[in-house]
Parts: structure tokens; C-alpha cells; sequence
């Protein structure tokens, strides 16, 4: 019992120490909800002028669009032929440039007056298109190069890999012209895009390409028809050494033997270069094709953009700052 230590009882300090931190809790939460007592007050008294200074933006941003013209815009989705994605942002930058310092010369040629041209743009831009590909479609294209590998020395390997690379750099593109009037700027539109879709050069290109379309056709036809001989040839011949065998089953030499399967892979791919040279012709009629030729839309803007909210709150929190310095003005004179 010697032992035993007495327990020690708390001290005044630490009752004071925790009466205090209660009473600082105490007028914390006070101060807080005289805060939010404040802010009510100060918007119960000026209920009306706010009311008043949100009516008032409304009505300023209502005046404001009856005055200024709303623009319109027309996007045409287009796919660059005959690698001319170059000819396509420079041509775009010449209509650009040729519509702001508004060269009479130059529209004279599409019979476009200068003074239809106001509130006139034009810009394109690339549609970036996510390729997402399954396992199944990688897996075809590693087979489809095993295939080809095995006939690497012939000469249209070349050709249906320059035609299998050019079609996955092609980017469709956008060209947007936004304008004010709803009647002239899409006949504007529709001559600009004449012009734009009409070069000489690409013209010859066109030819060229239409040409090497129908010939690869022709060639690949041809080499159907001689996949489609060796199959039969070799299936007739298995069928004589069965035959001759009399048991059933067939022993071909190795040099005897032919990938049946990748034949017809080959042949597979053949029929759809076909299918997508046939494509291409109907589809490249111009320098570029037209995928999609948008009507007329107008311009949206996001939400904070529009002039019914900005104005409003422009003055609102216009007020309550002006409300906030006076109230600093007011202290500041109480403490000199």
C-alpha cells in the first residue's frame, strides 16, 4: 500500500485551459452564423436592387441581340484525293487572306460582290479519328502479310502496299465558312467550294489515278483467275494420286505441294482491292470528295458566353463589390 502512487487530480490551469478553448469554439460557431445572419440581411435589403440589376442585364443583353446580327455557318466534310492535303490548307489560306483585304479582283471571277463578303470566314481544320482496333482485326492484318510475303517478289505486292499505306494517312477534313446573311452566304459558300474542288493539275491527276484504278482491277481479276486455276489444278491432282493409291490416302512431294489456304487469302484480299478500286473511282471525282455538305446552322456559344447571363452578372457582381467598399470605407472611418 507503501507503493502506491496517488492519482493526480487536474489542475486549475488545465480547467482554465479548457474553458477557454470551449468559449473559443463557442464564439467561432457565433461568428460563423452571424456571418450567414450578415449575408441574409444584406440580400433581404437589397432584394429589389438586385432583382432590378438582373432585369436590367436582360433586358441590355435582349437590345443587344436585336442589334447584333446572330452568324450563321455551313461545315462541309471533305476527304483530300490524290494526297492534296497541302493544296487544301493552302487554298483555304489564299480564300482567307483574298476575303479580309476584300480583293474585288479576284471574286469578280465567281461573280461574288465585295460587300457580301462582310462577317465572311473561312478556316479547315483535320476530324482526328481514333483507330480502335480488335485483336481479330491485327490478327487478319499479320496473316494478310504472311501472305504477301510469300509472293514478295512480284511486282503488285508493291502496289497493294502503296495503296493499303495511302489509304490509312488519308484525314478527313473540316471546312467551316460562317457569314451573316442567310440568303447570299450559302450561295458564296457553294462557289467557293467549286473552287476550291477545281485545279488543274489535280484535274490531270484524276485521270491517272482512275487509270492506274482500272488496271490494277484488270490485274488483280487476272490473278484471280490464275488463283483460281492452280486450286483446281491441284485439286484435280490430289484427287488422280488418290486414285492411284487405291488406299485412301495421298503422299505429295514437298515440291509437289500448294498453300491452298494463303491462296485464298490472297484471293480474298484481291476481291476487296477490287471492291475498293471500284470505290475509289466513283468516289475521287474532284480533288476532293465531298462527304458531307452541311446546311445552313447558327453559331452556338457555351453557356457563360451568352450575353443573357454575362451582362446580368456583370452588374450584379458589380453592385456588391461597390456594396463590399463602402462597408470598407465605413470601418475605416470608425478606427481613425
Amino acid at each position: 500500500m507503501a507503493d502506491q502512487t496517488p492519482q493526480k487530480s487536474p489542475t486549475a490551469s488545465d480547467e482554465i485551459d479548457l474553458g477557454q478553448l470551449l468559449e473559443l469554439i463557442n464564439k467561432g460557431i457565433k461568428s460563423f452564423g452571424n456571418f450567414f445572419l450578415r449575408i441574409f440581411i444584406y440580400l433581404r435589403r437589397n432584394a429589389l436592387k438586385l432583382l432590378g440589376l438582373i432585369l436590367l442585364g436582360v433586358g441590355i443583353s435582349f437590345g443587344l441581340n436585336q442589334i447584333i446580327s446572330k452568324k450563321l455557318k455551313t461545315d462541309v466534310i471533305v476527304r483530300p484525293n490524290f494526297e492534296s492535303k497541302n493544296y487544301l490548307y493552302d487554298v483555304v489560306e489564299e480564300l482567307a487572306s483574298n476575303i479580309k483585304s476584300r480583293n474585288q479582283v479576284f471574286f469578280q471571277e465567281f461573280d461574288i460582290a465585295t460587300e457580301d463578303l462582310e462577317g465572311f470566314t473561312i478556316e479547315a481544320a483535320a476530324i482526328e479519328e481514333e483507330d480502335v482496333k480488335t485483336e481479330e482485326v491485327v490478327l487478319n492484318e499479320m496473316k494478310y502479310l504472311e501472305v504477301l510475303e510469300n509472293f514478295k517478289d512480284e511486282s503488285f505486292v508493291i502496289d497493294i502496299l502503296r495503296s493499303e499505306l495511302s489509304e490509312k494517312s488519308v484525314v478527313n477534313h473540316k471546312i467551316t465558312f460562317t457569314y451573316k446573311d442567310p440568303t447570299k452566304g450559302p450561295a458564296i459558300v457553294k462557289k467557293l467550294m467549286n473552287y476550291i474542288n477545281t485545279n488543274e493539275y489535280f484535274d490531270e491527276l484524276k485521270t491517272v489515278y482512275a487509270d492506274n484504278a482500272k488496271s490494277r482491277i484488270e490485274k488483280n481479276t487476272l490473278l484471280i483467275d490464275q488463283i483460281d486455276e492452280l486450286v483446281d489444278n491441284y485439286s484435280k491432282a490430289l484427287l488422280t494420286e488418290k486414285q492411284k493409291s487405291g488406299t485412301g490416302v495421298v503422299y505429295m512431294e514437298k515440291e509437289n505441294t500448294l498453300n491452298v489456304p494463303s491462296l485464298l487469302t490472297l484471293k480474298d484480299k484481291l476481291l476487296k482491292e477490287i471492291e475498293d478500286k471500284r470505290l475509289e473511282v466513283a468516289q475521287q471525282t474532284g480533288v476532293l470528295s465531298i462527304l458531307n455538305f452541311g446546311k445552313t446552322q447558327e453559331v452556338t456559344k457555351s453557356f457563360f458566353n451568352q450575353t443573357y447571363f454575362l451582362i446580368p452578372t456583370i452588374l450584379v457582381v458589380g453592385f456588391v463589390l461597390l456594396s463590399f467598399f463602402k462597408y470598407l470605407e465605413r470601418k475605416a472611418k470608425e478606427i481613425e
